[in-house]
């Protein structure tokens, strides 16, 4: 995969919904990010964030085609709020959550890995 942007860096949250200064991210954009991982190898070699941004793209761009988010005139910030609520869903049903391991426990320590990614760069 490439090491290159994927979209430009913008650190603010950006909620279409509250927030009339920016464009939303369309599927279509999130369509074309995804394509970048067509015919790399698997699994995925990780050389950065572009990287990491671009696998979670296909992932997303697959769910959102499983789901018919991809061709509603969706954004990226409706797929990506339901992806995770599906996550949600697969992880209480499953027990990957339950007891002192909550959902809200694993996105805190995605934001920490997160931040820790970031600071690689």
């Amino acid at each position: 995969m490439s090491t290159q942007s994927t979209l430009p860096t913008d650190t603010t949250t950006v909620n279409p919904e509250q927030n009339d200064n920016h464009e939303p991210v369309t599927m279509s954009t999130i369509k074309e990010i995804a394509a970048m991982a067509e015919g790399t190898e698997s699994p995925a070699l990780i050389w950065g964030n572009t990287d990491r941004a671009t696998v979670a793209a296909e992932a997303l761009w697959i769910f959102a085609r499983r789901t018919g988010l991809d061709g509603r005139g969706e954004d990226a910030y409706t797929a990506v709020q339901d992806l995770i609520a599906n996550l949600m869903h697969l992880c209480g049903q499953e027990g990957i959550t339950g007891g002192e391991v909550t959902f809200a426990s694993l996105v805190s320590m995605a934001e920490m890995h997160y931040q820790a990614e970031l600071e690689e760069m």
